[in-house]
């Protein structure tokens, strides 16, 4: 439960709450959390002003609440999907695009709830936790990790360590600028997305891998 929202032990409750999530997450994918008003998620939600205020001390209250629906919607995902299928020949440039195309899928679909909470993790960490965009941003860190640990025949780095911790930052960054900010500078200087985007990102982390260090 989030700083500032009050606990619901009735049904009638957990449903209140229900609509108020779901309102904002509805608002979220028109406009930014800033432009969301108290009365407009009452409004979408079917609800009195005064009973999202009977659910959450105010509107940063709700802060939190944003990443809670991501997670939920990420679980959910991954347990109503089937996972990434790698052949046992298949070389680690296949599986590259492969992880790129779903991860950028993901973050397309999820892209209002992510930019959000990474606005706020950063403007507003006593309010949105970042301790949960950490472990978000480890999580992903510790997949790749995984993938080049898996994939170390094909690997030309010596040092897999910072190779894996230079190949998330990489991935972090691409995801954060294009994915959250397509419409500002510096993702506005390369106008493709959906699967050319991820192949390009994954061809040009492959090179990477693939390259040798010098002696």
């Amino acid at each position: 439960m989030s700083q500032g929202e009050k606990p619901a032990y009735q049904d009638r409750s957990r449903q209140t709450r229900e609509k108020i999530v779901a309102a904002l997450d509805d608002a979220l994918r028109e406009k930014s959390f800033d432009q969301v008003s108290v009365a407009e998620i009452a409004q979408r939600a079917d609800i009195a002003v005064g009973t999202v205020y009977r659910r959450f001390e105010n509107k940063d209250a709700l802060i939190p609440v944003i990443l809670e629906i991501y997670q939920k919607r990420l679980e959910a995902w991954v347990a109503g999907e089937s996972g990434i299928e790698i052949e046992p020949d298949e070389d680690l440039r296949a599986v590259l695009r492969k992880i790129m195309r779903k991860s950028w899928a993901i973050c397309a679909r999820e892209a209002h709830l992510l930019r959000a909470v990474h606005l706020y993790s950063r403007l507003k960490p006593d309010l949105a936790d970042s301790e949960d965009w950490k472990q978000y941003e480890q999580a992903s860190a510790q997949s790749i990790a995984a993938v080049i640990n898996h994939y170390a025949s094909q690997v030309k780095r010596k040092n897999l360590k910072r190779t894996s911790a230079f190949a998330a930052y990489m991935f972090n960054s691409f995801f954060i600028e294009k994915g959250l900010y397509p419409e500002e500078a510096p993702a506005t200087l390369f106008p493709y997305s959906g699967k050319t985007l991820a192949d390009e990102f994954a061809d040009m982390l492959y090179a990477y891998l693939r390259l040798p260090e010098e002696k």
